[in-house]
């Protein structure tokens, strides 16, 4: 069983559904993931200064400046990735494959799933060519945010902040 062609023709041509589609598979594929709820649990340190400049991570040899610090490693990265990977296999294997889908494509033109999120914002850029693996899939988009980046320490500190 495919979807049915008018959800895809639905899907390419109405902004609206196609913004409640991607808040709704950004929820079930990264948001609400084991391995990020695992990464997104834990203490938040508290910054007096709002922009945590006041906070810092204190490790054996040294203290990093909470902008410095990556915020979690590579095989944590992985984990998250690779759960993501599969989520979205599920999620487009039920959308494309299933009589799931169409209930869901039917759902989303009469309703936003996930209303509380803000809606996707257009970037206007279509006409890129799709990535290969082994090319960074954030090259050629513009950086939000520039961190200097040190050598990671192989002990993972604890974070401080002014009390």
């Amino acid at each position: 069983m495919c979807m049915n062609p008018k959800h895809i023709r639905e899907i390419q041509t109405n902004e609206v559904l196609r913004k409640r589609l991607a808040k709704y598979i950004t929820l079930h594929c990264f948001r609400n993931t084991d391995v990020l709820e695992d990464l997104h649990s834990g203490e938040v340190p508290i910054s007096e200064s709002g922009d945590y400049s006041d906070v810092k991570v204190i490790t054996p040899d040294r203290e990093i400046p909470w902008s410095d610090l990556s915020r979690f490693d590579n095989s944590e990265m992985k984990a998250m990735m690779i759960d993501v990977v599969n989520h979205c296999d599920q999620v487009l294997a039920i959308l494309f494959s299933t009589p799931l889908g169409d209930k869901l494509i039917e759902e989303l033109e009469r309703r936003d799933l996930v209303p509380n999120w803000n809606d996707p914002e257009w970037t206007g850029e279509t006409d890129r060519e799709p990535k290969i693996a082994g090319d960074s899939p954030m090259k050629g988009f513009p950086a939000t945010r520039k961190l200097k980046r040190k050598k990671p320490d192989k002990v993972r500190g604890h974070s401080v902040g002014k009390k």
